[in-house]
């Protein structure tokens, strides 16, 4: 059978790289976070040489977004949509003011 893979978030690993940066040693490191050193130093050195950036996990497909969808439309239909989402957002918005309003009445 094979191993398990850990996934560490993006906050995760610049943390501990920024724990290294300020002094901490690789052995530290291993001992506080139970880090594997062969992927530590990875994570070390692709911080160098791209920043935060380079802690990104780029396995698997890229997501795909809901904007490839708003690159289709002609300028004219996409102001529209636009605009009636912010219509949408002030109606919502003026909406839940009154609801609170509502509540401090009782």
């Amino acid at each position: 059978m094979g191993q398990i893979k850990k996934s560490y978030s993006l906050e995760f690993k610049h943390h501990v790289v920024e724990k290294f940066e300020q002094g901490a040693t690789y052995n530290e490191i291993k001992e506080t976070y139970g880090l594997d050193l062969r992927m530590f130093r990875r994570w070390v050195r692709k911080y160098r040489d791209n920043g935060l950036k380079g802690l990104e996990d780029r396995r698997g497909r890229p997501r795909k977004t809901d904007d490839t969808f708003e690159k289709l439309l002609p300028p004219g239909e996409k102001i529209q949509r636009l605009e009636a989402e912010i219509e949408f957002l002030k109606k919502l918005l003026e909406a839940r003011k009154g609801e609170r309003r509502q509540g401090r009445k009782r």
